[in-house]
């Protein structure tokens, strides 16, 4: 019964978000932000369900949601699209977008596959993440709550339009389900996926390594599966290499699709033709891409000018920063004292009935205080929020943490969302930047 609520309320709030995209996108002009927009989306021979498709959800296609519909749609042909893994738009958007062709046009069909995606692993994600709160023994209304503050975090448009953020969050939350129940290959697998969607999928196999050091040091001997080692690092690997071949080759690409290439010197496979990362030993495309496309390397972003782009930022460093700073203060005894004791034995658990003190939030911790040092000094900046928002299960409980217990049976959602305002900042951190974000974006405006 709780469940069939929660999502219940997780479609009243998407259906309200996808107005609010929809309202913004109509009265608000398009800005001219001279990014990524190739051609061949035409809207020939278009049927009202083409018309009603593109005006309620052409907000949607927006920024890096250009890039995945046109991997999904034409593959790898420019280099800058390298930057973006195939898991999403090849394995997910594709085959349900050459479904719709029979009865859309084609941008309109791989457009409404990547929302309908999206919408339906957000469902399960909200499933997810209250199922994995009550396996980490947190409160009834903390896990409730941590599902309610994913449908309305501050990264919610990304999770609305065609971005990996759903499926990669999904790919998460499922190997810590796994990795909880002690089922570990499955585990194993879902974090392999996510590292076919995003690059930084790979650092999530510290939580497998993390349980098999725990396991060790309880067995007294050594018993981390050596074939661990390299399945770990298999799936970037192989990615790697997919995008090799399907880009160091010479492919046959439409006329249209060369001159917009020519036009804004975009690198393509045609005759005669090579790229430096191709013609290494080791052809490595993301470290190359995301340098000469996107300057993305220690402090190149730390300058005067993307000072507003740190401020965007600051509010999920405060809740962070301030949540370490706690953590730290309440373990560091133990930590001290005992070290490997408290890291990977359970004889700690709980002593004064704090839901971050049990050893088993020590992994989650480290994780996002290496994404977090990360993104802060050598990725953009701005992209903090939706990037973080989408690693894992521990902001939600974090931010979830703040919020009063509430009868459960109250049915009435204004009346939920008041116990969510008396936490003012958190409240209006979400509130905001939802509003905003999504009004935005959907105009091709500047976001996080």
């Amino acid at each position: 019964m709780i469940i069939q609520r929660l999502l219940w309320v997780y479609c009243q709030i998407r259906f309200v978000q996808y107005l609010l995209q929809f309202i913004a996108n109509t009265i608000i002009p398009d800005h001219d932000a001279h990014v990524f927009d190739p051609p061949l989306w035409s809207l020939n021979n278009e049927t009202i369900l083409d018309i009603c498709i593109n005006k309620f959800f052409s907000g949607l296609r927006r920024w890096d949601a250009i890039h995945y519909l046109h991997i999904a749609r034409f593959g790898y042909i420019y280099e800058n699209t390298l930057a973006f893994f195939p898991g999403y738009p090849l394995l997910f958007i594709r085959p349900l977008g050459y479904i719709l062709k029979n009865f859309l046009i084609e941008s309109n069909a791989y457009l409404l596959s990547g929302i309908l995606i999206n919408f339906f692993i957000g469902l399960l994600n909200t499933y997810l993440i209250f199922k994995l709160g009550l396996k980490y023994n947190l409160k009834f209304h903390h896990a409730y709550w941590s599902s309610i503050l994913y449908i309305i975090n501050p990264a919610t448009i990304f999770f609305l339009a065609p971005y990996t953020e759903t499926l990669f969050l999904f790919s998460q939350l499922l190997g810590h389900i796994y990795l909880k129940e002690n089922k570990i290959f499955y585990s194993y697998l879902c974090f392999s996926f996510g590292s076919i969607i995003r690059s930084n999928g790979i650092i999530s196999f510290g939580f497998i390594i993390y349980y098999y050091l725990k396991k060790s040091y309880q067995k007294k001997q050594l018993c981390f599966p050596i074939y661990y080692f390299i399945l770990c690092i298999l799936p970037f690997i192989l990615t790697q290499y997919f995008l090799y071949k399907e880009y160091c080759y010479e492919k046959n690409i439409s006329d249209e699709l060369k001159i917009y290439g020519f036009n804004n010197n975009l690198s393509m496979p045609l005759k005669n033709f090579s790229s430096i990362w191709c013609l290494k030993q080791i052809p490595l495309s993301y470290q190359y891409v995301q340098k000469k496309y996107w300057n993305v390397g220690f402090l190149n972003y730390w300058r005067w000018k993307q000072i507003p782009n740190f401020c965007l930022a600051l509010p999920i460093y405060i809740i962070i920063g301030n949540f370490i700073i706690n953590w730290f203060k309440l373990i560091r005894k133990d930590l001290w004292k005992n070290k490997f004791k408290y890291l990977f034995l359970q004889e700690n658990q709980s002593k004064i009935n704090i839901w971050f003190e049990k050893n088993d939030f020590v992994p989650h911790i480290i994780y996002i205080l290496f994404l977090s040092l990360f993104t802060l000094f050598f990725m953009h900046i701005q992209v903090s929020t939706r990037f973080l928002f989408s690693s894992g299960p521990l902001l939600y409980f974090i931010c979830a943490d703040r919020i009063q217990p509430y009868d459960i049976n109250n049915r009435n959602l204004i009346k939920l969302f008041s116990l969510f305002q008396k936490e003012t900042f958190l409240f209006y951190y979400y509130f905001i930047y939802v509003i905003i974000g999504i009004s935005l974006f959907s105009n091709f405006l500047p976001w996080t």
